[in-house]
């Protein structure tokens, strides 16, 4: 009985160990596989999101041959020091560019994302000494899966 036990216990941990690595692939598009690892933006299209309303269809020429066009789906100021917009995109409904300013002792820097749930990449916004880019991210390194 116990030869048994120890063959049923092996074979009860190898069968777990393979449903939580199975679980960890992520099948999910990449959206931007055909784009560049990072991207230098200018931060005037920051400004230019900002200043946009609620509802409004805009288009953000983030680099020459990248634009994100899109419906602003939120737009409000939080603190006197916090602004943020937020754009669902018109070629993928579950895409949102989410941008925020932030003004800390008239020092202002920006900051966001463009993000896909059901995707398996998007973009970050890094402020590198005021050269802002879009860095590419795994989507799986951002959000945490929720399994209900």
């Amino acid at each position: 009985m116990k030869k048994y036990s120890k063959t049923l216990l092996a074979v009860l941990l190898s069968v777990s160990s393979l449903a939580s690595f199975a679980q960890m692939n992520d099948r999910r598009p990449q959206l931007y596989s055909s784009r560049p690892q990072s991207i230098n933006i200018d931060k005037s299209i920051f400004a230019n999101a900002l200043d946009a309303t609620e509802g409004k269809e805009i288009s953000l020429q983030l680099s020459a041959d990248f634009t994100f066009n899109g419906k602003v789906i939120s737009n409000f100021s939080k603190y006197n020091n916090l602004h943020t917009v937020m754009v669902r995109s018109n070629e993928n409904a579950t895409s949102i560019l989410q941008i925020t300013l932030i003004n800390e002792n008239n020092n202002i820097s920006y900051t966001g994302r463009i993000i896909n749930s059901n995707a398996a990449d998007g973009y970050e916004i890094k402020n590198n000494n005021g050269a802002y880019s879009l860095q590419k991210f795994e989507t799986l390194k951002i959000l945490d899966p929720c399994k209900l």
